[in-house]
Formats: structure tokens, sequence, C-alpha cells
């Protein structure tokens, strides 16, 4: 298990430190491009990856392998903790960070981080839709060890849709994208390692 921990945390690392070059040198210069390009369609997108949605649709799923005595009930299971995970970290560190959204740059001029903000205008960091496609898109990728390419790609391809709407700036995506590789990793390889130890 530890050979596959490494070169995933040095992936999430890599992702954190383009993150930082973001903040500093793309997103206010990709807002003023990105805010032109609103469609209809950045909505569904963003809609596909809402977080309640997925718990339902994966507690949802587990409950029924479960029932059936699936083999899918562990991945399931991965994936369910997972999402949980993610949407508990969403939830706090938005409220802990304060890093103000893009539409308040947009009329006020306040960028950055601010710290313990219980207003919605200041959780643009992380993005729970963006953590949520990335918790799955790594659950994925270890159920399916052929396809992560495909994975991320759709991963990446409907957070982005997050920038269209002005709710994230580019290095908000990036630096959750590494969290939510963090978090999916840290579940499977326990998850495996405690059925290994029981088996």
């Amino acid at each position: 298990m530890d050979n596959v921990s490494g070169p995933i945390f040095r992936k999430a690392f890599f992702l954190i430190f383009l993150s930082g070059l973001s903040y500093l040198f793309l997103d206010r210069k990709l807002l003023l491009l990105t805010g032109r390009y609103s469609f209809p369609l950045w909505k569904i997108f963003s809609l596909l990856i809402y977080p309640p949605l997925h718990l339902l649709l994966w507690a949802g799923a587990f409950i029924i392998t479960r029932i059936r005595q699936s083999r899918w009930t562990l991945p399931l299971f991965e994936i369910i903790v997972s999402q949980c995970l993610s949407v508990a970290f969403a939830r706090v560190f938005k409220i802990l960070i304060g890093r103000a959204r893009p539409d308040i740059f947009l009329r006020k001029g306040i960028y950055g981080f601010y710290g313990l903000e219980c207003d919605p205008y200041y959780h643009s960091f992380p993005s729970g839709h963006a953590l949520t496609a990335f918790t799955l898109a790594t659950s994925l990728s270890f159920i399916f060890p052929r396809c992560p390419i495909l994975f991320y790609f759709l991963a990446t391809l409907l957070s982005l849709s997050r920038l269209f709407l002005l709710n994230h700036y580019l290095s908000d995506v990036i630096a959750t994208a590494a969290i939510g590789v963090i978090i999916a990793s840290f579940v499977h390889i326990l998850t495996r390692r405690v059925q290994y130890e029981t088996t």
C-alpha cells in the first residue's frame, strides 16, 4: 500500500504548488475572462457534481449492494465514506479559511483570505463541488485502474464550471483537487489495509 501512497501524495502536493502559482498570478486575470462566458451548460455541469446529490446517490447504491451482499459493497463503501469526509471537510474549512468569492472581487475588489467567516460570500475555498468530483474520480480510479485519465478529465471539466459561474477561482479548484485525491486515497489505503489485516 505504501507503494501506492507515495506517487499519489506527490501529485497532490504538486497540485497545491500549482494552486499557489494560480493564486499569485492567474486567478484575477482568469476571472475577468471567465466572467464573460456564462452559458446554461455550466449550471448543468455544476449540478452533476452537487455534493448532497452525490451523498444520496452513493449512499443508496451502497445500501442496495449491502442488502444484496454484492461484490461492489466494499468499493461503494469507500466511495460513500470519501464523499462524507469531503462534504464535512468542505463545510468546516470554508468557514475557517474565509476566502472571498470571485463575485465579491468583481463588485468590491475584495480578494484573499479573511478567516473565520460565516458569510457564504467568503466561502470560495475549498470548492465543495470540485471536492466531490475529485474525490469520486480518485475513488473510481482505484476501482477501475485502467480509466484514471477519463475520471480525472471529467472531474476537471465539471469542476471548471465553478469558475465560469463565478463561484470559485482556479486556485480553489486546483487545491481542492489535491485535497480530493488525498481524502479518497487515504480512505482506500486504510480500508484495504484493515481488510488485509482481518483476513
